[in-house]
């Protein structure tokens, strides 16, 4: 199991981490994910000095993770980069996070590692303004997971920024077609909550405008 890029910021370089389930993560991947969580909050309050000592953390927590072998994960040739990918994400190194990502792609040995890869090598694509190079990499995903939250919503962002505006629409009207989805603590309500872009995109898509209304009702009861 590991984590998932989710931008939350208007500036492009600025992420947070999330996960479908926190109980799955290693002792290390966790101190990994709220590391970077707490370095997206360094950076976009602006405190440099938070933000450098969070580095250094990060790094040592990195070392440790190579030192045990991704603590004896069964597959340490993808959880390795993929694990430094996360870090250069939440750092603002999306290019070197890119890299790392596809060098992670390359071991991915289950569905859900390819997802994984694949859905952040789509997200921080976006994020660097490659759009269709992002649609490939969901469509790729959507292949192996075609019911998957994240690579839905991801997707679905790729499609809209590549000037494909319908397109991404008709992924959000088959999310509406999941009501179960919007649980208070599901992964469709916190992309809904914290993932900035999709308020821009809601004035231009319907179904999405729509989908918003629906959660922020079901939160209200």
């Amino acid at each position: 199991m590991s984590a998932l890029d989710l931008n939350t910021s208007a500036a492009p370089q600025t992420t947070i981490v999330t996960t479908a389930d926190p109980e799955q993560l290693s002792l290390l991947e966790a101190a990994i994910m709220d590391g970077c969580n707490a370095l997206h909050e360094a950076r976009a309050a602006g405190d440099a000095d938070a933000a450098a000592e969070l580095h250094r953390e990060l790094l040592a927590l990195l070392d440790r993770y190579d030192a045990t072998d991704g603590e004896d994960h069964p597959n340490p040739a993808w959880a390795r980069p993929n694990q430094r990918a996360l870090v250069r994400s939440a750092m603002g190194d999306v290019r070197e996070a890119i890299r790392l990502e596809e060098i992670a792609l390359r071991y991915a040995d289950t569905p859900r590692r390819r997802e994984i890869s694949l859905g952040n090598l789509a997200e921080r694509c976006i994020r660097i303004g490659e759009h269709l190079r992002a649609v490939e990499h969901f469509l790729n995903a959507w292949e192996v997971a075609p019911q998957s939250v994240p690579v839905m919503v991801t997707g679905a962002q790729a499609l809209f920024f590549a000037g494909m505006p319908d397109e991404a629409d008709q992924i959000f009207q088959a999310l509406e077609r999941r009501p179960e989805l919007l649980s208070h603590d599901g992964e469709l309500g916190a992309y809904l909550q914290y993932e900035t872009r999709l308020l821009s995109m809601s004035v231009v898509l319907p179904s999405l405008a729509r989908l918003m209304r629906q959660w922020h009702e079901h939160r209200a009861h």
